[in-house]
């Protein structure tokens, strides 16, 4: 079986480019014969894809030109962006596999799909429901996103694939972990609706109370927010570290250093995000929103859930650690390393698409 994988590759590293650079690796050691077309901008932003951009459209256009590959595959597996302009710049290769009767996959990385087609009208409505009405199978990371596909698609087209730990952050439940103050890793994108303003204003109070905390902020900083992101960071000094992004041994070292995960998303895009799944993976408590497809996979067996867009919040339940970070590391550390290891491996992701992929 020929598979084509349509969608970003790192870099810039997110939930949806990684997923798909673990999916080829693994597509390759079952033997598929997997070609890709990557269609990552390379540029992050909480607006990404709500706007028509003339560069970003001129800089897709060179894609186009490996579209011949989806005449010579078997199964087509698209993760497309969430909005009007994100699915339709996927429309090319959408129109030759409905001429061609290749069997194409939608697999949907996110939680803004649904509310996008409710917001659509005319001929924008028609459009963006044919692109996606005549797939073979769309996919969501948890069964609360499944509402996404609601008028797109039918209850038996779809599937629920959950996000994956990478092997390498598996099995660790025997790493003890430091408690001798807060040590807070904040790993993704950091944009503002990521939550990252929201966890720098926090983390100011937390200062002038004279909290001893250590504080990684690892990943690509937003262009529209980066003078406000440092500004944040030199008020913290020496209590704060940027470490840009980060992969491979130098991110499972700085996850094992930390003791607190906090990720306050409300991330309009945001479905589940792999960051958390780490997180949790390296025994970190975890600090996050009730935003998305995350209540799915997160509840207070693993950490603390609050509201997005609250610094308040935030500060009080770092405050609440602090005070109590040796009976929160032994409540959470342990349970929260077994139960990604037992829920999200690779071997079951990949599985899991592979089942989808042969049934189309």
């Amino acid at each position: 079986m020929k598979v084509l994988i349509i969608g970003p590759f790192p870099l810039p590293i997110n939930g949806c480019s990684y997923a798909n650079e673990i999916l080829l690796r693994n597509f390759k050691k079952e033997n598929l014969e997997t070609k890709i077309i990557d269609t990552s901008t390379k540029s992050i932003s909480s607006n990404q894809g709500t706007k028509f951009s003339i560069r970003k459209a001129f800089s897709f256009i060179h894609t186009y030109l490996k579209a011949g590959k989806v005449i010579s595959s078997d199964v087509i597996y698209l993760t497309p962006g969430q909005t009007f302009f994100g699915i339709v710049k996927y429309a090319p290769f959408i129109f030759i596999a409905i001429l061609f009767r290749k069997p194409y996959i939608i697999h949907l990385h996110g939680n803004y799909l649904g509310a996008e087609y409710k917001r659509l009208t005319g001929v924008k409505r028609k459009i963006f429901h044919y692109l996606i009405s005549h797939a073979a199978a769309g996919i969501v990371l948890s069964k609360s996103l499944l509402k996404n596909f609601t008028g797109l698609l039918p209850d038996e087209k779809l599937h629920i694939v959950e996000n994956f730990v990478s092997d390498s952050l598996l099995g660790l439940s025997r790493h003890e972990k430091n408690t001798d103050k807060i040590r807070i890793i904040y790993l993704s994108n950091l944009m503002r609706e990521k939550g990252i303003i929201d966890l720098l204003d926090a983390l100011l109070v937390l200062d002038k109370q004279a909290v001893d905390f250590k504080v990684v902020l690892a990943g690509v900083i937003e262009a529209e927010i980066s003078e406000e992101v440092a500004a944040g960071i030199a008020k913290l000094g020496d209590k704060i570290e940027y470490v840009g992004t980060i992969t491979g041994l130098t991110k499972k070292e700085r996850l094992l250093e930390a003791n607190v995960f906090v990720l306050p998303t409300y991330y309009k895009m945001e479905g589940q995000p792999i960051s958390l799944l780490e997180g949790m993976a390296t025994g970190n408590i975890i600090l996050t929103t009730q935003h998305a497809g995350i209540p799915d996979i997160i509840t207070d067996l693993n950490g603390f859930l609050i509201d997005g867009k609250s610094p308040v919040q935030i500060q009080a339940v770092l405050e609440n650690i602090n005070k109590n970070l040796g009976f929160y590391v032994n409540k959470f550390s342990k349970y929260n390393m077994e139960y990604t290891s037992s829920k999200f491996t690779e071997a079951k992701f990949t599985e899991n698409i592979l089942k989808v992929v042969r049934a189309v």
